[in-house]
């Protein structure tokens, strides 16, 4: 073989090993993307829905199975007015939130009250410095 053919087969050999090497990060990545995803979707971490509030309020709060059912029902309702996929900024939005909470309150005890107070006001601290 000659020089000028040696070189031609290293180019072209560097090529497939490029492209092969792409092809495999491509799809790597798109597992890890559609992996975080489905994640998100079904409450994972991160994920920032109600789902995981109503986990993070019946461990905190101590909530009994009715008033968890009560609650799900109060955030489903809620959902139906502000689908996740809008944003805060929208006109309505605190109103509906401050509706929300009113609704979740009256399902509380007033020690339950107390706390859901506090971690409201945790939560509403943490999302003004995100912003």
């Amino acid at each position: 073989m000659t020089s000028q053919g040696k070189v031609k087969l290293q180019v072209w050999s560097l090529i497939v090993v490029v492209f092969v090497l792409g092809a495999v990060t491509g799809g790597s990545l798109d597992r890890l993307y559609l992996a975080k995803s489905d994640s998100l979707k079904s409450g994972g971490p991160g994920h920032r829905g109600p789902g995981r509030m109503i986990e993070k309020l019946k461990t905190d709060l101590n909530l009994s199975d009715e008033q968890v059912g009560r609650i799900r029902t109060i955030f489903e309702d809620s959902r139906k007015d502000f689908p996740p996929s809008r944003f805060a900024e929208c006109p309505g939005f605190k109103e509906s939130r401050a509706r929300t909470r009113s609704r979740v309150r009256e399902t509380l005890t007033p020690e339950q009250q107390k706390k859901y107070d506090e971690i409201n006001a945790q939560r509403d601290a943490e999302m003004s410095k995100e912003r």
